[in-house]
């Protein structure tokens, strides 16, 4: 081999390896199936605004979002159905959010959302208010007409706690009680 088609070839292989590192870097934190921000990295960004905010001052939101009844919406009308509707609900949340905020699957059907640059619990349950509004009209999925709906809890940092692990747990509360309000109108 002569010293251009060698070089051709390196740089033909360091492109390869480049486009393979973007796509790697991009599994690594997206869901394949909507297209938004995953569970890991949602919560690298989770740490991020907990060590920006403790250096800097600040408030932001946590909102957890558990879907309502999917699994009928999976058995009726099969999976194929279910991830389209997956896919459209994720595209509804995303565009109630602001540009600096994030959406992510977690998986199945639970997704959270990190709101930052609040100013108080009333600016974060203004969003939470926006994401439930995106459940009114049907979803119209290949000649199917569904309806979806969610439970939906927050929490405020640094007012609900400043770890991690303290304001996973609180939104994971208050979405657990949304839903059993659900399940139990009377009590």
């Amino acid at each position: 081999l002569d010293t251009l088609t060698l070089g051709m070839r390196l740089a033909a292989l360091a492109i390869d390896t480049q486009r393979l590192n973007s796509d790697l870097r991009h599994r690594s934190e997206f869901d394949l199936l909507t297209n938004i921000h995953n569970r890991f990295s949602l919560y690298k960004r989770l740490d991020f605004l907990i060590d920006q905010s403790q250096r800097h001052g600040g408030i932001f939101g946590l909102i957890y979002i558990d879907l309502d009844k999917f699994k009928p919406i999976n058995d009726r009308f099969g999976h194929h159905i279910g991830d389209l509707f997956l896919q459209e609900v994720s595209r509804r949340m995303k565009q109630q959010l602001r540009g600096e905020d994030m959406l992510a699957r977690l998986g199945g059907d639970e997704f959270a959302a990190l709101v930052s640059d609040v100013h108080n619990r009333a600016d974060v349950e203004e969003i939470v208010r926006r994401i439930e509004g995106c459940f009114h009209a049907p979803f119209v999925l290949e000649g199917y007409l569904l309806r979806g709906s969610a439970s939906i809890g927050s929490a405020l940092y640094p007012e609900d706690g400043t770890r991690k692990s303290t304001l996973l747990s609180v939104a994971d509360s208050a979405m657990y009680a949304a839903k059993n309000i659900k399940r139990n109108p009377s009590s």
